[in-house]
C-alpha cells in the first residue's frame, strides 16, 4: 500500500516549535507502527515537502535537527530523516484535489492510486480519518474521500486497506500434537511470512506463500487474522502463482 505525503498540510503552522517537536514524535511513532505492521517503508512524493516548512513562526523544518539531543533525541533525528525527508517519486497528475480552500495534485495522485494520506495533525482538520473534497480535472468536479492517517487510531480504521494481516496460532496445526496439517513456523516467522504472502483471489480469504522450500497456506477465520499451516498438497497452480510472483525468503 503506498502512503503518500499530504502536501497541504505545509501551508499551516503549529502555534509554537515545542508543540511542533511534541506533534513530530508523536508522527514519528505513527510511521514506526505502519513499518512494524504494514507493507511500509518510504513515503510517496512528488518532491521534499518539508525542507521549506515553517513549523512555527520563525522555526523550520530543518532546524529540528540542530536541537539539543535532550530536546530531540539523536535517534528521532534519524528517524525523521528517514521517514520524512527520504521518499519514493511520483509524477503528479494534470487533476486537483482540492480540500477547503486548497488543491493538491500530489493529493489526487493518492485518490487515483487508491493510496492513503499521511498528514501530520498541525491543525484539526488533518485529524480526520478521510478527507472529502472535490477531484478537479478541467471543468469536470467529482466528490471523493481520501484515507488520511494522522494519529495512531487511524491504522485500524484502516487496516483492511493498509493490507495489515494478523497472524493466529491454531492448535489443529500444532506438531505432533494437532489434527491438521502441520505449522512448523514459529509465530514470529509465520507472522513476517504472511506479510508477503500472495492472495489465491480477489476475497484474500487464502493467503499462499514459500519458505526454506515449503509451501504455506494462510487462511481468514476473521477479519484480517488469518491462521497457517505447511501446506503439503498444494496445487501445482498456486506454486506457480507462488513462483512466479513471491521473493523467496
Amino acid at each position: 500500500m503506498k502512503i503518500v505525503t499530504n502536501d497541504m498540510m505545509v501551508q499551516d503552522q503549529f502555534r509554537d516549535k515545542y508543540i511542533a517537536i511534541q506533534e513530530i514524535r508523536k508522527s514519528i511513532r505513527v510511521l514506526l507502527e505502519l513499518k512494524k505492521h504494514a507493507d511500509f517503508e518510504k513515503l510517496f512524493a512528488e518532491r521534499n515537502i518539508f525542507r521549506q516548512w515553517e513549523l512555527a513562526p520563525d522555526y523550520y523544518f530543518e532546524q529540528l535537527f540542530s536541537e539539543d539531543n535532550a530536546l530531540l533525541s539523536r535517534n528521532e533525528k534519524t528517524l525523521i530523516k528517514s521517514m520524512f525527508v527520504n521518499f519514493n517519486k511520483i509524477k503528479i497528475p494534470e487533476k486537483l484535489f482540492r480540500f477547503g480552500e486548497k488543491e493538491s495534485a500530489q493529493c489526487a495522485w493518492a485518490y487515483l492510486n487508491q493510496s492513503i494520506l499521511f498528514s501530520v495533525p498541525v491543525n484539526e482538520k488533518w485529524e480526520s480519518a478521510k478527507l472529502a473534497g472535490i477531484l478537479k480535472s478541467g471543468d469536470e468536479r467529482q466528490n471523493v474521500e481520501i484515507s488520511n492517517i494522522a494519529v495512531m487510531e487511524h491504522i485500524k480504521t484502516h487496516e483492511e486497506q493498509l493490507q495489515i494481516r494478523r497472524y493466529e496460532f491454531n492448535p489443529k496445526h500444532k506438531i505432533d500434537v494437532g489434527w491438521g496439517t502441520e505449522m512448523d513456523l514459529t509465530d514470529q516467522e509465520a507472522q513476517e511470512l504472511l506479510m508477503k504472502a500472495i492472495p489465491t483471489d480477489h476475497t484474500y480469504n487464502r493467503l499462499i506463500a514459500e519458505k526454506g522450500g515449503r509451501y504455506y497456506s494462510f487462511r481468514r477465520h476473521h477479519d484480517n487474522c488469518y491462521h497457517g499451516y505447511w501446506d503439503n498438497t498444494m496445487t501445482e497452480k498456486y506454486k506457480m502463482m507462488i513462483d512466479k510472483y513471491f521473493v523467496q525468503v
